[in-house]
């Protein structure tokens, strides 16, 4: 079982509609001023719950900080994920000096089903990535315990790739750039009101810092959001296994409002469910997934089992006087209800680049995903509840065979 990851206490909580009306926006002006002025109280020196262990001397972080060796960066990454990276890419593009951290050794692996939509793909070919790099399928699904169906062709082509190659691919397109990343490399120690970062033994002072740092974002929780991290999924990556073609299934009786999924990959196939933890809880969809495994015939007791939680809930992209900014899972970009995230990891590290370079921009692209994003975190809270599940599952299944509506509700779906 995946080690349970701990949950940070809501200690500042937003109000509803803590954004601006295109939801890119910062927060309400005087919640944004009250946040700040406690940053600029906030001191290295004065022991803080969320920066210093309990009971170290602050005095002693202070001196020891006081004595390592300190450089400055215009542009400070945290995390090198689709979104640090793309982020990265565009600010280095331009001629700005951009200094990546990774905490992991190797770029791109996490517990990611690893498919892309026809909007992901394309924005994704757009960057050179091509079409021969992933493997195309046409999506099946099935709702409410009914008949497995084919999906539209032309809107629902799932083109899978594992998240190593697409990590691998980034990275060396972020580094062509001009931007420096550093892999094996955490952010610890991390100081809003000095706008300072110790990493690789050094201090790292920056300009900018943008927290791509995935859902237990620690610039997040620094910045004093709620973090509830509260969907929950794990996998199986099960090298050269033949578990059928690529489908999605909602098992409402078993998985409430989260779904099972078989994506094959080149190499092995990926099996998986999510839910919210409220109401499926990781244990369950331990055991969950294990007796799919079991029934599909796929052996995983020498594959190791991935979890992670996914954060969903979106507070903006631009915070401290616009010297923080969120992207991807770190900004709870995710879908409630498909739990896709790649490609709001991407538009949104491209807007908060963009953002920086040209104050005020917004991206299109963005706002489209944000408004698909409400639409689904709407559906996702109300097939929540048992009555609406048995409602509405078998109401989608019949739209997705139907074809006046198959194509609505596959754009839906996937290519808002």
């Amino acid at each position: 079982m995946a080690r349970a990851e701990r949950h940070c206490p809501d200690r500042r909580a937003l109000r509803p509609g803590d954004r601006g009306p295109d939801g890119q926006g910062l927060l309400p002006q005087g919640l944004r001023a009250r946040r700040e002025r406690r940053l600029e109280g906030w001191h290295p020196l004065r022991r803080h719950p969320r920066h210093h262990p309990q009971g170290v001397d602050a005095g002693r972080v202070g001196r020891a900080l006081a004595g390592m060796p300190a450089e400055s960066v215009e542009h400070l990454v945290i995390g090198a994920g689709p979104a640090g990276l793309r982020a990265a890419q565009v600010l280095a593009e331009a001629g700005r000096e951009v200094l990546v951290l990774e905490r992991h050794a190797d770029v791109g692996p996490k517990t990611c089903a690893g498919g892309l939509t026809r909007k992901a793909m394309d924005a994704l070919a757009a960057l050179g990535l091509p079409e021969s790099a992933t493997t195309t399928h046409v999506g099946l699904a099935r709702f409410a315990g009914g008949a497995t169906f084919a999906l539209d062709a032309e809107r629902c082509t799932v083109h899978t790739i594992s998240r190593r190659a697409l990590g691998q691919r980034q990275l060396a397109w972020t580094r062509a750039a001009g931007a420096e990343v550093r892999a094996g490399t955490p952010a610890r120690r991390l100081d809003l009101a000095a706008r300072t970062v110790v990493a690789d033994g050094r201090v790292h002072r920056w300009r900018h810092l943008i927290g791509a740092d995935g859902s237990d974002s620690a610039v997040r929780r620094a910045l004093g959001l709620p973090c509830p991290r509260r969907y929950f999924a794990c996998e199986y990556n099960v090298p050269h296994a033949e578990a059928g073609p690529l489908r999605v299934e909602c098992d409402a009786e078993h998985l409430a409002n989260g779904y099972f999924w078989v994506f094959p990959h080149a190499e092995y196939v990926s099996i998986g469910c999510g839910s919210e933890t409220r109401l499926v809880p990781p244990g369950a969809l331990h055991r969950y997934l294990d007796a799919r495994c079991a029934r599909l015939g796929v052996d995983t007791r020498a594959v190791p089992f991935e979890g992670a939680t996914i954060e969903v809930d979106f507070h903006g992209l631009h915070f401290a006087g616009g010297a923080v900014h969120l992207a991807g899972d770190a900004a709870g970009l995710a879908s409630s209800l498909t739990a896709e995230g790649i490609y709001a990891a991407l538009v949104s590290g491209e807007a908060v680049a963009r953002g920086i370079l040209e104050p005020g921009y917004r991206s299109p692209a963005l706002a489209r995903w944000l408004r698909t994003k409400r639409q689904h975190d709407v559906a996702s809270r109300l097939v929540a509840r048992a009555w609406a599940r048995r409602l509405l599952l078998p109401l989608f299944a019949a739209l997705g065979r139907w074809g006046p509506t198959r194509r609505r509700l596959a754009d839906w779906y996937l290519d808002g």
